[in-house]
This record gives C-alpha cells, structure tokens and sequence, in this order.
C-alpha cells in the first residue's frame, strides 16, 4: 500500500512504525523541520518539510498515486487535507478529530474518522475502575458495547451450556476464546474457567450481564 501520514507527532510515528513493520511505502509529511530531520534518522521513508495544506504539497507526495492518507494533525488543519485529498482521488482516507463537534464536517467528507486519543484513553481508564472485570470493549454508538470477560473459576457458570445461561434481553455471546482457539457457542457449548467471552449488549444491561456471570 502506498500510504501517505501527514503530521509526524506521537500519533504518526506509531503510524509510520506500524505501516513499515507491514511493508507499505510510507511518505510523511510534516511541518515541523526538526521532527522531519528525526523521523527521518529513526526510519526509512521519505519525509517532505512542508505544508500539507497545500496541493501542491500533496502533489509532491505523489498523492495522485497513493492508496490512502491518514491526517493526523489539528482538526482544521485534518480537514483541509482531506478535502484536497478527495479532490485528487485518494480512495482511502482517514483522520484523527479531536474535538466532538467536529465530527459532523468529517463525516460529510465521506472520511473514515478517528477520536480524540486522550478522552478514548480516559474512557478506558475509568472503565477498568468501574468494571475491573470487563478486559476490553468497543462503544457502538451511544447505545451498545462489545466487551470481553474472563470467565473465574468459582463462577456459577463453569460447566453450565451456554444455552442454560439467562442473559438479559438486548445480550448476546458472540464468540469464547479457549486455549487460543475461537469457539462460535452453540446452545449445547460449556463454560469452563478461564473462558475469554465476547458479549455484544445494551449499554443498560452490561451491569446486569455482569451479575450472570460474576454473582456466586
């Protein structure tokens, strides 16, 4: 893939690091002239000292080549870049926004968007307070959550079949990894401890889907 990153912050040098290790060609480009000189010591792309804002700029990235482009920079700046970026017909892209408000003139763009890293960070940090038991999860909108649960040994549902477990309404299992296998549940599927369980539920009934699993 022929990626182009524009902003070489935090952000975009996790994002260079993770296209190369994917052997992608990766040009970056960025204002800054001294984070240009290190990005370009610390990896091997080809990094343009300019302003992405400008056509011509994205011209010289060979933009009317490229597969996608990922801005990562402020959000006026992001959606100025986006806007060339579809003019010119990049057929992938996708930006960082990192205020709330702004998301509505991205997706008007058609663009693949991302949210603020800080407050997405702080939601998970305040969510393994809350639910300690919960090891990972995904917002789906303002109603729904896919999370992960680790089944204890002195649960009341080891060695019960899925199908015997009352789950609220608006729950679902969707997958159990066991020993590094995924298992798509069936009714007759038992859960042992140590289960890795994917649920997909309500927002109002996580708290109650937690007691299923967790109350002894």
């Amino acid at each position: 893939m022929y990626l182009i990153i524009v902003g070489a912050g935090e952000i975009g040098e996790k994002l260079i690091n993770l296209a190369l290790k994917n052997k992608d060609d990766v040009i970056v480009i960025e204002k800054n002239k001294e984070k240009c000189d290190e990005i370009s010591k610390k990896y091997d792309v080809i990094v343009i000292n300019a302003d992405a804002t400008e056509k011509e700029t994205l011209m010289e990235a060979g933009a009317d080549n490229a597969d996608a482009l990922i801005a990562t920079a402020d959000d006026a700046t992001n959606l100025l870049v986006i806007s060339l970026a579809k003019s010119i017909g990049i057929p992938s892209l996708v930006s960082l926004v990192n205020n709330e408000e702004n998301k509505p003139m991205f997706i008007e763009k058609g663009v693949n968007i991302v949210g603020n890293p800080a407050a997405i960070t702080a939601e998970y940090l305040y969510r393994a307070v809350q639910r300690p038991m919960v090891k990972d999860f995904m917002t789906l909108g303002n109603k729904a959550e896919i999370f992960k649960i680790i089944i204890p040994a002195d649960s009341k549902v080891v060695g019960k079949p899925v199908g015997s477990i009352k789950l609220p309404r608006g729950v679902n299992i969707i997958a159990i990894e066991r020993n590094s296998e995924i298992i798509i549940p069936a009714p007759e599927s038992v859960f042992k401890a140590g289960d890795v369980v994917t649920l997909l539920a309500r927002k109002d009934k996580i708290d109650k889907t937690m007691g299923v699993f967790f109350e002894k």
